[in-house]
């Protein structure tokens, strides 16, 4: 069946993987709706050919649906995906909706700007109660027109389980639609090749993912523990390429990253740690953060949009901590740079080393503990293996207010805090 049916359009290199992110979104927007008060299940429904044609020329192609024990009839579950039905009637539909299975084996999506977007193995299951159980999908592939080019995005295996998503079925107040409850994620094999991000005629740039994890524990609707890892991220530009150039210039024939990030959260003193967020690079270091927050209420996690934002202003900060690990980019950066400006190494690592001890001090108002600060950071310069800075508030937390009117008074606001500073221990 032909319709018509209004979906967005991205065309830019930069937008092709949420694209086709939000292509999946929009189905499981049909797949993971409310059900409050549902009614029996009243079997199997089997729907074939469905296809959406959009006004501004995107086509969905749908070839075959299976809903599994649902308690939408057939000519509910057409009215579901039909743009024709009014908006109010296909939201109650979609909050009724409920499904053991649901299998879809591919959804074709064809731009009139001859992009195209293929997703295969799609099957969602215990869908029920605004939650969905599991959604797991083979592989993403898309490509599309860009500046200079074309762009192409592949990823493997996605897996899902406890998917609660109402902002999906949100109403036009989508400030009132509460947040995301997601029990784990898991995608492999991401891979992206792009136009040249300097803009260069007929180079392209490869960026490659091999896994992002994300794992979450919840205490009733509140996320007590999280742990989220992308590993194995690449960066390639063209050979010969001026980004490429650039580069190996620093000595990095290519980028390799990886992220580990994680918080704990303790709902009855309402106390928020991220015990470290780090990104790793391969011969370059690494880069770690930490934070202890005070006073964060639970709707954080578990209110509107809009709750959660006032919990976030009404927390307050007792600490953090910035790391770098040294691991080769300090004295490749302290090499390039020093060519770029025509200076022996040497010698710009003493400039360095004498702006830092002066500038410390200066930017803490003259607090003692900007000296300190300024002192380890020059032995960090001197020999960089690391270099760690520890902000505690003196006296509780400092407010989302202190933050916002520091510039009034910086020397008020360091005196509120305690800073330390050690390098190379």
């Amino acid at each position: 069946m032909g319709v018509e049916r209004n979906r967005p359009t991205q065309a830019r290199a930069g937008e092709w993987a949420a694209r086709s992110t939000g292509a999946l979104l929009l189905i499981a927007g049909s797949l993971a709706a409310p059900c409050a008060l549902a009614a029996p299940a009243s079997g199997d429904v089997t729907i074939d050919n469905l296809t959406f044609t959009a006004t501004d020329g995107d086509a969905f192609t749908i070839p075959h649906v299976e809903f599994d024990n649902t308690n939408l009839t057939k000519d509910e579950i057409v009215k579901l995906f039909s743009p024709d039905t009014p908006v109010d009637e296909e939201r109650a539909l979609a909050l009724k909706l409920k499904a053991d299975k649901i299998a879809i084996a591919s959804i074709d999506i064809l731009g009139k700007d001859n992009s195209k977007i293929h997703l295969s193995g799609l099957n969602a299951r215990a869908v029920d109660s605004g939650k969905m159980g599991i959604l797991d999908l083979a592989s993403i592939s898309a490509t599309g027109p860009a500046d200079g080019g074309t762009v192409s995005v592949n990823a493997g295996a996605l897996h899902v389980d406890g998917l609660d998503a109402p902002f999906l079925l949100a109403d036009a107040s989508a400030q009132s639609a509460s947040l995301v409850h997601l029990g784990g994620l898991t995608l492999n094999g991401i891979d992206i090749v792009a136009p040249d991000f300097g803009g260069e005629a007929g180079q392209t740039d490869h960026i490659a993912i091999a896994s992002v994890v994300v794992q979450n524990r919840y205490t009733t609707d509140v996320v007590s523990t999280n742990l989220s890892k992308v590993t194995g991220v690449v960066f390639e530009a063209s050979a010969g390429s001026d980004t490429a150039k650039e580069l190996a210039s620093l000595g990095y024939p290519k980028l390799e990253l990886s992220l580990t990030a994680g918080f704990t959260y303790d709902e009855k003193a309402q106390t928020l740690t991220f015990g470290e967020i780090t990104i790793d690079g391969a011969q370059m270091g690494s880069i770690g953060f930490q934070a202890s927050l005070t006073n964060v209420a639970p709707a954080l996690f578990g209110g509107d949009r809009a709750t959660a934002a006032q919990a976030l202003i009404e927390a307050g900060v007792a600490s953090l901590q910035l790391k770098l690990v040294n691991a080769g980019l300090f004295d490749k950066g302290l090499a390039y740079l020093a060519k770029q400006e025509g200076v022996a190494s040497a010698d710009l690592r003493k400039q360095w080393s004498t702006t830092a001890g002066t500038i410390a001090p200066v930017m803490l108002g003259g607090d003692p503990s900007g000296l300190a600060l300024g002192s380890e950071t020059q032995k960090f310069i001197a020999d960089p293996k690391s270099l760690s800075v520890v902000v505690k508030a003196k006296s509780g937390a400092i407010k989302a207010g202190d933050f916002m009117t520091m510039g009034d008074d910086p020397t008020a606001f360091v005196g509120k805090l305690d800073i330390t500073a050690a390098a190379n221990r």
